[in-house]
């Protein structure tokens, strides 16, 4: 089933490790307003979504997902698969029923069909332009993010259904990670290491933070920078225990 779920509330939360779940990694709904800072999130050949961001279309509190350095790693096999899904749509990322949100610093490599698939659109405001004002009456989803094939040139970077507009760009560049493959699997050993290059163009071009305490100042694109103790998740997650993390 889903991975995390936060359904309302205001909880904020740093340093998620979702990987190879049945049906969506993130999910958020009723009203949820919290922060996501550092997000890795993997989705296989079986699985959906990396989020699932949900609101409902009229109700309030409207929903408001602030999300900043996340890395979304997809299946260039992916065929969706879960049991647990209202649907089988392929995408990276959903976001629907009139969700608002700020989504910045995001990177995703192998997109196999859709980066962001967008349903059920409301009143909020959709742009890539980050409004002063407005919260939560509007979805920013910067056009500095990184949506990546890793090699495949079908793919689209978006997937908008009726009434969804406001979405067309984002970065389509490599985001040369140390050592990703293209098509993860849990019961396969290997030895990820999702930290960038040393040259890579996630050092570029980064989305400014909320002016509160809580986020992180970082100066890179996606979960993790390039240093030995930017590996946060070498200590708890799950590819920590099956030993498929790098050293």
């Amino acid at each position: 089933d889903d991975g995390i779920e936060f359904f309302g509330g205001t909880v904020n939360v740093k340093y998620l490790s979702v990987v190879f779940c049945g049906d969506d990694a993130i999910d958020t709904d009723q009203g949820y307003q919290g922060k996501i800072q550092f997000a890795f999130v993997i989705v296989d050949r079986d699985g959906h979504h990396g989020t699932e961001m949900d609101s409902k279309i009229g109700k309030t509190p409207r929903s408001f997902p602030q999300l900043y350095n996340a890395l979304f790693v997809g299946s260039l096999q992916n065929d969706p698969n879960s049991v647990s899904s209202d649907d089988a749509h392929p995408a990276m990322m959903r976001l629907r029923e009139n969700t608002g949100g700020e989504f910045g610093n995001i990177v995703m490599v192998n997109v196999k069909d859709f980066g962001v698939m967008q349903t059920d659109c409301g009143t909020e405001t959709r742009t890539h332009t980050l409004p002063a004002t407005g919260k939560p009456d509007y979805l920013w989803f910067s056009d500095k993010n990184i949506i990546s094939g890793s090699g495949k040139t079908s793919f689209a970077l978006y997937d908008l259904r009726t009434s969804c507009t406001g979405f067309s760009n984002a970065l389509t560049i490599d985001p040369m990670l140390v050592n990703i493959p293209t098509n993860p699997m849990g019961s396969a050993s290997f030895a990820y290491d999702p930290r960038p290059k040393e040259n890579s163009p996630v050092f570029s071009n980064v989305d400014s933070f909320p002016s509160d305490s809580f986020w992180t100042q970082v100066s890179y694109k996606g979960a993790f920078g390039p240093d030995p103790n930017d590996m946060w998740m070498s200590s708890y997650s799950w590819l920590a225990s099956n030993d498929q993390l790098a050293d």
